[in-house]
């Protein structure tokens, strides 16, 4: 089984804009992080307010939100899986 995922085109990578919907109100972040079936968000802390998060980040499916602008990646890092510990790595 190959555990190596090359930056997606159809998903989110890091440093990409997203829109999500949470507890009914439209929230944009920038993608900290890379998961199998997820991404880490960091949100404005207005909207993590609003949203009762512990901090400005949050996790999202990636069915759940829509890419709004691109991010300029020079190099293309690997998401390796690993279980649980599964990330982008560098």
């Amino acid at each position: 089984m190959n555990t190596n995922f090359l930056y997606s085109k159809n998903n989110a990578n890091l440093g990409d804009k997203i829109e999500f919907k949470r507890k009914k109100q439209i929230v944009n972040g920038v993608v900290t992080a890379l998961r199998e079936n997820t991404v880490i968000v960091k949100v404005k802390n207005d909207a993590a307010k609003k949203l009762d998060l512990p901090d400005n980040q949050t996790v999202v499916a990636h069915k759940n939100y829509v890419i709004v602008e691109r991010a300029v990646n020079e190099t293309q890092p690997v998401f390796v899986y690993d279980g649980w510990n599964s990330a982008l790595k560098a």
